[in-house]
């Protein structure tokens, strides 16, 4: 009987041990969890996928984003003039246009569009709305290629950063239907303030931010506070690119195809 209750009281002692062990454990757990890496990061109500909302280039230059579908896009214009480290043309700078620039359309430029000063189309465009204008691109230089051909359509980071790319005619397409406003799409996606004429501008409904940037070949500007074009990955020739118009006197987006040697506006885009 002796010998049974001294096994009986270590079985006792054995299990107390296992409890505290046990308890310990779960303790520490606990603490891990509250305090340590099981913590889950606090939720944001305004962003529960934890979307990004910028993206930075290159440059350092900082751009807000917004997300159409499964889409992301950037809400202002590029003015980066060094391709990533992603891109196939990485450690490359685009050339600055000057009137002694040569016009080749296989030679990447950009331009300024801000510094461009004619009236009356360009009256409204104040400091801040100026520094929004971006830079213009030929189609060389936004989709980083050197040779002009017409079987690239997609998947072109060109002068994008990394992670993101030229957007197609397709996501332009694809825009327009989540902006959703039929005739009057490119009316939702121009900006308050700007353009040319009051009933020339938009409602930015969008809040893309469309400011009239218009177009440039090498350093001559043109219809600037009156339209803007941005340029797609999609080329149909040697020659022509598609890209998203918008003009102070249609309320309507056009997708059309232009000569790559113009410069115009880049957005980017980054699939989810």
């Amino acid at each position: 009987m002796l010998q049974r209750k001294k096994n009986y009281l270590c079985t006792l002692k054995k299990n107390e041990m296992k409890y505290q062990i046990f308890f310990l454990n779960t303790l520490l757990i606990f603490l891990i969890c509250t305090f340590g890496s099981c913590k889950k990061p606090a939720s944001d109500p305004e962003n529960p996928n934890h979307i990004p909302t910028s993206v930075t280039d290159i440059d350092g230059y900082e751009y807000a984003i917004k997300r159409f579908g499964n889409t992301l896009w950037m809400m202002e214009n590029l003015r980066v003039t060094r391709y990533d480290t992603e891109s196939p043309r990485s450690g490359d700078t685009v050339t600055f246009a000057t009137q002694n620039h040569s016009v080749d359309i296989e030679k990447p430029y950009y331009n300024v569009v801000g510094n461009f000063t004619e009236h009356p189309y360009t009256d409204k465009l104040t400091d801040q709305i100026r520094k929004s204008l971006g830079f213009l691109y030929n189609w060389s230089a936004a989709a980083g290629v050197t040779k002009n051909n017409a079987s690239v359509s997609s998947n072109i980071q060109g002068i994008c950063p990394n992670g993101w790319r030229l957007p197609t005619i397709k996501d332009f397409d694809s825009l327009c239907y989540y902006v959703d406003a039929k005739e009057a799409t490119g009316k939702r996606l121009k900006s308050i303030d700007g353009w040319y004429t009051l009933s020339g501008a938009g409602t930015n409904e969008s809040k893309m931010n469309c400011y009239p940037a218009g177009l440039a070949v090498d350093c001559y500007f043109t219809r600037v506070g009156m339209q803007t074009m941005y340029w797609s990955a999609t080329s149909i020739s040697n020659s022509q690119a598609g890209v998203l118009k918008l003009s102070f006197d249609i309320d309507g987006a056009e997708l059309i195809y232009v000569n790559k040697i113009q410069a115009n506006s880049v957005r980017c885009v980054k699939d989810l």
